[in-house]
């Protein structure tokens, strides 16, 4: 009997100091896993963060892309809006301009400009022809004063011959002290040339020109230009004059021309 309760003891004993060992070895195992886990967790964590970013990144820079491609649509939308405005407002002035000239007068858009040499002809091609009323030597001018007249019409176009084409002569009348008349033999867009003048008659600087009416051409009346200056020296009776021109040609976007209808 005392031999089986020994074995017990023994038995118990043995027990207990495996159940212990085996604490003591999983604590031991689990304190030894403790940096290599600790070190997969922030890898895990990192590499986490990093694809967070990274896609987060992508998210932006295509949000990035999109509002571009916005800002340049609403910027070519407000650049046609703000072309669409010039021409009504460009309209809305040939308009006025025809209500306040009373009837006879077409408007006509220019379309393209001709030949600036000296040995060319120097013309515009207007949008108006046979069809609108428009014949050959009609008038053209502007609010501002005298463009020139129509040499060759077709059914829907016509060619004006600027007054800075030397083979157009006008007759003109210089306001001064009295009144002096000259003929305007073409010149450049910057400076026509006034021939013919009087050299007994003084003309101040900044006196106007304008047409005289004569020759049946061009009514009387319309503005030319500024007279400049003479030359300085003339050793004939009749002499010429620089003149600063009411119209930019190089500016014309319409014309006015006078219509038989």
């Amino acid at each position: 009997m005392k031999a089986r309760t020994t074995g017990t003891l023994a038995v118990a004993v043995l027990a207990a100091a495996g159940v212990l060992a085996l604490v003591f070895w999983r604590g031991g195992a689990v304190d030894a896993a403790y940096p290599a886990e600790k070190a997969a967790r922030s890898f895990w964590r990192g590499a986490a963060a990093r694809l967070s970013g990274a896609w987060r990144g992508a998210r932006a820079g295509a949000e990035n892309v999109r509002l571009r491609r916005e800002v340049a649509t609403l910027a070519m939308a407000m650049d046609d809006l703000r072309r669409a405005e010039e021409e009504n407002d460009r309209l809305r002035k040939a308009l006025g301009y025809q209500e306040r000239a009373g009837g006879g007068w077409v408007a006509a858009e220019v379309l393209s400009r001709g030949g600036g040499a000296a040995s060319t002809r120097r013309t515009i091609r207007v949008g108006k022809g046979r069809s609108s009323g428009v014949r050959p030597g009609a008038v053209v001018r502007v609010p501002e004063g005298l463009v020139g007249v129509v040499s060759e019409v077709s059914a829907k176009t016509s060619e004006v011959l600027l007054i800075t084409d030397p083979s157009r002569k006008v007759s003109c009348t210089v306001e001064g002290d009295g009144r002096v008349t000259g003929i305007l033999c073409g010149g450049t867009d910057d400076l026509l040339v006034l021939r013919h003048l009087d050299a007994r008659a003084e003309v101040p600087p900044r006196s106007m020109v304008l047409t005289s009416g004569l020759g049946g051409v061009f009514p009387a009346g319309i503005p030319v230009g500024t007279f400049v200056r003479h030359p300085r020296e003339s050793k004939t009776p009749l002499r010429e004059g620089e003149v600063l021109p009411a119209v930019d040609f190089t500016a014309l976007e319409d014309v006015f021309i006078r219509s038989e209808r």
